[in-house]
């Protein structure tokens, strides 16, 4: 009742906002149920909102239509006015477009912060709908590349969940599934949201100077050891960092990912396009690599130790690759080892430098023992 009552209601941002009141304390599976049940079912099934959502179609094409870099700001205008009553088929429309032509992404993401909560969340839910559509191919017709429509998808979402707060979970979750039932394609959304809301990117070929800016500290290699500097990403990593501490997510992701580069050599190798196996393997290991990095710069110890089990419980129990297992527990034992140091070091003030450097390795055979032995 209550949604489709906001469908007849003419740019009603404050009864959306009320509405956001009583939803945001479901859990968003049963918001993405009620918002499914709103775009496929209640739509069809009254005249009147079959009228209105005919008529948000027609004005959705008028303002597609003009939407340029130019005008971006009366667009949004628009945009946020009509989004109000009928989000979810406003929202349905816009994705459609920006997967035939991706140089729609920036202005649209830029036309979206005239948006309600209520309108940001049917809008993740709208992402993901579209990305599971089962009638989308996900590869082009050579069987060799990755579709534009999902790589346009995907730079939408790394841009849209970076500059706005709108919730990750259900989108994670997505992920997660999809590499459950071996599907690794979707690793693509996951890649750039990481790399939009973190900074974190994954270069191919890197320079001698931003192989040097990688060894140092967090700053040094947000600042060096990347091509293209992404700013502002405080706020949207600590959002990204939360989704996945709140829902349990960090090790599954982890897991699966590391899994899925055996499964598709050995399990899709002999199905795919060599090419395609290929750039799936490279674009599976980047991720997990980029992934790991974001969580040794983002997790505190505590959030560390709490999360990921010993090095020997990941290779015997959840069966992890060794080398993914030890990259892993590699910035949690760094820790360990200089908690280590700086006990040994308050016991002994003012020991001279090659004191330190015993002390140094006497702190990494203390740790790295107890899993010598476990492994």
């Amino acid at each position: 009742v209550l949604l489709p009552s906001l469908s007849l209601m003419d740019c009603n941002a404050c009864m959306s906002e009320e509405l956001w009141g009583m939803f945001k304390t479901f859990p968003y599976q049963h918001r993405y149920r009620l918002y499914g049940q709103w775009k496929n079912e209640t739509y069809n099934s009254h005249p009147l909102l079959v009228k209105v959502k005919a008529q948000t179609i027609d004005r959705a094409k008028y303002i597609m239509k003009r939407l340029t870099k130019e005008n971006v700001e009366a667009s949004g205008r628009q945009i946020g006015k009509l989004s109000h009553s009928n989000p979810a088929i406003l929202f349905d429309y816009i994705l459609s477009q920006i997967q035939k032509y991706d140089n729609l992404v920036t202005p649209v993401v830029v036309s979206l912060k005239y948006l309600t909560s209520l309108n940001y969340d049917v809008l993740a839910y709208c992402i993901i709908e579209a990305l599971a559509n089962p009638e989308k191919e996900r590869m082009k017709h050579d069987d060799t590349t990755i579709s534009s429509w999902l790589q346009s998808l995907a730079n939408f979402c790394g841009a849209v969940f970076h500059k706005y707060p709108i919730d990750l979970a259900g989108l994670l979750q997505y992920v997660v599934n999809q590499l459950k039932a071996g599907k690794s394609f979707d690793l693509l959304i996951l890649k750039e949201v990481v790399q939009k809301m973190a900074g974190i990117q994954i270069t191919e070929e890197m320079t001698v100077e931003q192989l040097e800016a990688m060894t140092g500290g967090e700053q040094l290699k947000a600042e060096g050891g990347y091509f293209g500097q992404i700013r502002n990403t405080k706020e949207s990593s600590q959002r990204l960092k939360d989704a996945l501490l709140d829902h349990d997510l960090v090790l599954p992701l982890f897991l699966l990912m590391a899994q899925q580069r055996n499964r598709i050599i050995f399990q899709e190798g002999g199905e795919k396009h060599l090419k395609l196996v290929g750039k799936l393997y490279d674009q599976c290991h980047d991720t997990l690599v980029q992934f790991g990095g974001f969580l040794a710069s983002n997790l505190s110890t505590e959030d560390y130790i709490e999360r990921v089990p010993s090095i020997d419980v990941l290779c015997n129990e959840f069966h992890a690759p060794h080398d993914a297992a030890f990259f892993l527990s590699r910035p949690m034992y760094a820790r360990h080892i200089s908690s280590k140091y700086d006990e040994l070091k308050k016991s002994e003030k003012g020991s001279k430098e090659q004191h330190k450097v015993h002390k140094y390795i006497t702190s990494c055979e203390m740790v790295m023992a107890p899993v010598h032995e476990a492994v």
